[in-house]
């Protein structure tokens, strides 16, 4: 593990709470003195995640995990530790030794096209707000009744359709053809051609603000294309961005609702039209990745995708999706147009406002297009509708709630509830459960009633460091019997030799077990840990040793009953008839020291 000096580690903790880091991602709000919000790390629909500011740690009651900012960093957003202080030291604006020189080649290769596309984005921005080049651009959004707000608002940019434009001014700001070549700007097979012209551009944000890419709308009229996005690149990845999320941030924090619209018109139009919440997938099906992502800020997801074949097939698979991970799902449907940009442009924002009134049940438009589609006045239609929504009763994690929507099915197909659960069952061994559910399920929750004497006063040490010099003269790995008890030992030796113990985030970063590392982080928030450790210390070192030395004694008395019966010579039995007396002598004296009847057998 590289080594990032203790001072870093503590400038970033001095200019960072925990909780603005977690807040970035989670939403928290103040129950009983400390944060609580849905934890990030597995499903649930009740508050289990808590944050504790001022010991820097946080901790899932439910999943069990738990640790400082930097972990938190690293389970957010899948990078080591190192990397996680990076993205705290940027964040606290603290500066950082020296990197490898991968390390820094790959850091540079982002930060310049971060800086690249904020660069360009500005340019394409300009363009359409001041320049003749944007003219097209500007009587484009105001036939489709785009107020020019909305054009600040999404930072929307004409890219020229001048071919050698966008090469020539990269050029001037000295960015080199490799850089080009690797920016998504620009044909694989000619650096000099760029992929956007004559295009509308509407620049894709992360939810921190940068840009990264771009959707662009076809002017010209003659691409095949009508719509194109960057492709992927160093730092872009549609799966794991939507459209608007960085406009909407600040709503869905405060509402706890999300809208996700089809398109980036869509998006613009909802925003226009006061729902401010609107986002939008890149180019593809809702996925996995965009609604954890969402899931860090709201708990509600509401879908308004086109009315044809394909947008109702988009719809039924993100309400899917939002209902396996826990997020409440709802559909909202337009009658007066195709989409919310099409309403927008011919009638106006009142128009879509008037047309969005009522919102149904993820589960029960589900069920409503199922009835639509199929004959229920047949067996084999009823069983066609059940068929439709099964996937989302599977996507559904709580019994009570599953329990009431057979309910609900059961009264719509007027077949009893014991038949569709038979038939629900019947094919659930097929049903794969998370991975995040069965890890889990393996840590258990840190009680200190329940720990053995070894790992009580391990944690007790972990939990004051300075006073491990001193103890591991007194007691040694071999004295202990709990296996995590002797790992933790381990931990603390490798991190006094290192000279890395004054931080909590190294210690956590030194465990690799899952369980121990779960203890040893809640531990860090427990004050029980920390009050009157020296003696606490003092006993624990006293009993383990009366443990060893009650042992000690027993073969002592084992080996002394043999040698006298089998004529071992006298000398040894001198030797072992000592050694009684030593252990006797040391025996009646941590008894005295535990306030123990010395007279006590054991």
């Amino acid at each position: 593990m590289a080594k990032i000096s203790d001072d870093v580690l503590d400038q970033i903790k001095a200019r960072l709470s925990i909780s603005e880091v977690v807040s970035d991602y989670v939403t928290l709000s103040n129950r009983g003195g400390r944060l609580w919000g849905l934890c990030p790390f597995h499903q649930e629909k009740t508050a289990s995640f808590s944050v504790v500011d001022d010991q820097g740690f946080y901790y899932c009651f439910s999943c069990k995990k738990g640790g400082s900012m930097f972990d938190f960093i690293m389970e957010m957003e899948k990078v080591p530790f190192i990397e996680s202080v990076k993205i705290l030291a940027t964040k606290a604006n603290v500066e950082l030794a020296e990197e490898s020189p991968h390390e820094k080649e790959k850091r540079d290769l982002n930060e310049t096209l971060y800086s690249l596309y904020d660069k360009i984005a500005g340019s394409f921005h300009y363009i359409l707000l001041s320049s003749p080049l944007g003219q097209k651009g500007r009587e484009y959004l105001k036939g489709r009744n785009v107020s020019p707000a909305m054009w600040e608002r999404f930072r929307l940019g004409y890219a020229p359709d001048n071919a050698s434009w966008l090469y020539d001014f990269l050029k001037k700001q000295h960015y080199s053809d490799e850089i080009l070549l690797q920016s998504g700007l620009f044909s694989q097979k000619n650096t000099q051609y760029p992929l956007f012209r004559d295009r509308l551009m509407f620049p894709i944000r992360t939810w921190q603000g940068k840009t990264v890419a771009f959707g662009a709308r076809d002017l010209s009229g003659t691409s095949k294309a009508k719509y194109i996005n960057t492709p992927e690149t160093a730092i872009y990845s549609k799966k794991n961005n939507l459209f608007g999320l960085y406009e909407s941030l600040e709503t869905i924090k405060k509402d706890q609702k999300a809208i996700l619209c089809e398109g980036n018109f869509d998006v613009v139009a909802m925003h226009q039209s006061g729902y401010t919440n609107a986002m939008a997938p890149l180019g593809t099906s809702f996925t996995e990745e965009q609604v954890k992502l969402l899931r860090r800020y709201c708990v509600s997801v509401t879908t308004l995708f086109d009315s044809d074949d394909a947008g109702q097939n988009a719809t039924a698979k993100a309400l899917i999706l939002a209902q396996k991970f826990g997020m409440e799902n709802k559909v909202l449907k337009l009658t007066k147009a195709k989409d919310a940009a099409e309403l927008v442009e011919k009638a106006g924002e009142e128009a879509l406002k008037s047309d969005l009134q009522t919102s149904l049940q993820g589960f029960h438009y589900l069920v409503n297009n199922a009835l639509n589609k199929y004959d229920t006045t047949t067996s084999k239609g009823k069983s066609a509708v059940f068929s439709a929504v099964r996937p989302y009763l599977d996507a559904t994690e709580s019994a009570i709630e599953k329990e009431a929507l057979i309910k609900h099915l059961s009264m719509l197909l007027n077949v009893d509830e014991s038949s569709i659960i038979d038939d629900y069952l019947r094919g659930k061994q097929f049903i794969a459960k998370p991975v995040v559910q069965e890890t889990a399920a393996q840590v258990r929750p840190l009680n200190p009633a329940t720990l053995s004497l070894d790992l009580y006063a391990m944690l007790t040490l972990v939990n004051n460091r300075d006073l491990y010099l001193q103890t591991r003269y007194k007691l040694v790995v071999e004295d202990l019997e709990d296996k995590e008890a002797e790992a933790l030992y381990n931990v603390l030796e490798d991190a006094a030799r290192e000279d890395v113990g004054k931080n909590d985030e190294y210690i956590l970063q030194m465990i690799d077990d899952p369980q121990l590392r779960s203890d040893v982080a809640l531990s860090f928030t427990m004050e029980e840990f920390k009050l009157a450790p020296q003696d606490v210390l003092n006993e624990a070192v006293n009993r383990i040793q009366l443990r060893n030395y009650e042992k000690k004694r027993v073969s002592n008395k084992r080996l002394l009953d043999i040698s006298l019966s089998d004529g071992t010579a006298d000398d040894e039995i001198e030797d072992l008839l000592r050694e009684k007396t030593e252990i006797d002598a040391k025996i009646s004296i941590l008894r005295q020291a535990l306030g123990q009847d010395t007279k006590q057998g054991r």
